[in-house]
């Protein structure tokens, strides 16, 4: 480059100049645009500080040169050839132009221009801007707060389900034994059990009993919530962060990022590990080896041989029940109406009594063919109507297998894409090794061996019983929690949680909308302490603490005596009381 293209390139470096009344924004986006590095030694052309596609526009909207026309003015040494002013360019191309010697005219000598800043400029727009920017401004805080929100749950939950491990197994009824051997067996993975919900091959065959049978392991401790759970499936107080907002006021920067847990979950959706052991491996391993023991036909008391027949029953019950259903949908006909589930699930778990599961799926395959048989003869019939036809073709069979035993039924060897349950698998293949589809109920009375002698009484039920007071005696309840504390193997902790779930569900039973609602809130109060201390203490000081603060809950309820009113706090108290102590005559009085 000569020094003459030198000076004159020199003369086109352009002076920024703000326009009056912009907006500082508008300014700063101008002067950012207009910066100038200086120009090409070989070429010539100008040779900016940003690439245009690296200035932010904030929002403004529109060609980036318009923006930074609405802020500055870029003038240089050059007049205009239309109306003879001092040139102020349009753009960076404008500048690139005029380095080649052509010359473009001003910002305001190009109408287009002038009517894109007066639109830039306008006050509706503005104030759309405006309030787009306050809702990004309030969306970005509301999503700080909700990472801080799902942090401090996260934090919760390793803190209350942190790993923990025993040696012993407690005791649990034969149901539940069984459905925990058949999570361990047929789990994916122990290591945690997760996904329950999403089994192809259920662990029991009602969905139902499925989620209660899992509360029932948890509460029973034959298996624990693991850390790693969702957080989703568990439940809240305040149940979700929008709740927490919106009782904020929708102000992101009040809301208490405290979530606390409650004593309710989503069971489908949790995991879970057997805490025994040293780990959760060798944990699963010496609860199936202790299941499995516990379960042999030849322990089995008197008792437990009762309960076996029963799940029996049940069982095949509910997987015949379970294949009625799905050779309903098969056939493109609706579920059984409300009023007729009942008699359906009556003859099932009466034919469930006397014949094997494979015969019972021939009766229910035969009942729902003649149904869809029916439907294409009678196409204008309800289809509904083809359903309930179907449950009076299996009652009328099912009562034939009861009263024939000698009507032979070609018992079925499987059904295709209704394969038997996690449950029946582990309780006929593993506890009786029989086949699920060819063993009745009575076929398993026959080969059970004689039942195992009842164990000794356990020393819970000949513990020390706590003094007893007279009602209304002031030191009835301090004598009752230091009895607890004395002797803290006789009780258990977690019939203090099921108690006040109860007493939310039915509020003791109290005649009047308003003595339920003071009961309800008195058993919210409660279990907010037990939630906030659970974290710092054991549970059995939980439980003592949130027994010693019924007596705090002053406000008059009628209770069970309906012409004496009495404190809310001594109604929770004695239904407290009678979950903790197993029998009447163990409850001391109030």
């Amino acid at each position: 480059m000569t020094d003459e293209m030198s000076a004159v390139l020199a003369g086109l470096t352009p002076a920024v100049v703000p326009v009056d009344g912009a907006d500082p924004e508008l300014v700063a986006i101008g002067e950012r645009y207009w910066a100038l590095a200086g120009f090409h030694p070989e070429l010539g052309t100008p040779v900016w500080c940003e690439r245009t596609a690296d200035i932010d526009t904030l929002g403004w909207g529109g060609p980036l040169y318009v923006v930074a026309a609405g802020g500055v003015r870029a003038v240089v040494d050059h007049t205009c050839p239309e109306c003879g002013e001092q040139l102020s360019l349009t753009s960076r191309t404008a500048l690139a132009d005029l380095s080649k010697g052509e010359t473009p005219v001003c910002v305001a000598c190009t109408e287009s221009l002038v009517d894109a800043v007066h639109a830039l400029n306008d006050p509706n727009r503005k104030a759309k801007r405006d309030a787009a920017r306050a809702r990004a401004v309030q969306q970005q805080a509301i999503d700080t707060a909700l990472a801080t929100w799902q942090s401090a749950q996260l934090a919760v939950m390793k803190e209350r389900y942190r790993l923990a491990f025993s040696e012993t197994v407690p005791t649990a009824s034969v149901r539940e034994m069984v459905a925990a051997l058949a999570l361990l067996r047929y789990a994916p993975s122990a290591t945690p059990i997760s996904g329950i919900g999403t089994w192809l091959d259920p662990l029991h065959p009602a969905q139902s009993e499925t989620v209660q049978l899992l509360g029932a392991l948890v509460r029973g401790r034959l298996i624990r919530i693991h850390p790693t759970t969702s957080v989703t499936a568990m439940e809240w107080e305040p149940g979700t962060f929008q709740d927490a907002l919106a009782a904020a006021g929708d102000d992101p920067e009040s809301v208490h990022l405290n979530p606390q847990l409650t004593s309710q979950f989503f069971p489908l959706d949790a995991r879970f590990y057997a805490p025994f052991g040293t780990s959760e491996g060798t944990g699963a391993q010496h609860l199936d080896a202790v299941l499995s023991a516990r379960l042999a036909p030849e322990r089995l008391t008197a008792g437990q041989h009762d309960d076996l027949l029963a799940l029996t029953q049940e069982l095949i019950a509910e997987e015949a029940l379970r294949y009625f259903t799905s050779r309903l949908e098969d056939l493109n006909l609706p579920t059984v109406t409300d009023n007729h589930v009942e008699r359906l699930r009556e003859a099932t778990y009466k034919v469930a009594r006397h014949r094997p599961l494979g015969e019972i799926y021939n009766l229910m395959w035969r009942s729902t063919r003649a149904a869809a048989e029916s439907a294409q003869k009678n196409p204008r019939a309800p289809r509904v109507n083809m359903s309930t036809h179907a449950v009076n073709q299996f009652e009328t069979h099912a009562q034939r297998a009861v009263t024939e035993p000698t009507w032979p039924i070609k018992a079925f060897g499987e059904v295709a894409g209704c394969g038997p349950s996690a449950l029946i698998r582990t309780l006929f293949y593993t506890v009786l090794d029989l086949n699920p589809l060819e063993t009745s109920l009575p076929d398993i009375e026959q080969v059970l061996p004689e039942p195992a002698p009842e164990p000794p009484a356990p020393a819970s039920e000949t513990r020390p019983q706590p003094h007893m007071r007279e009602e209304g005696d002031d030191e009835e309840l301090p004598l009752l929690v230091r009895w607890l504390h004395t002797y803290p193997d006789s009780w258990d902790p977690d019939t203090v949680s099921q108690a006040l779930e109860e007493l939310a569900r039915t509020a003791a039973g109290m005649e009047y909308d308003v003595e339920q609602r003071v009961v309800r809130r008195a058993v919210t109060h409660l279990q907010r302490l037990q939630a906030c201390l659970s974290p710092v203490l054991d549970e059995r000081q939980v439980a003592l603490a949130v027994l010693a603060a019924t007596d705090l809950l002053q406000h008059p309820v009628t209770g069970s005596n309906r012409h004496v009113n009495q404190p809310v706090g001594s109604v929770v108290r004695q239904h407290i009381g009678r979950a903790i102590f197993r029998s009447p005559e163990d409850l001391p009085e109030e």
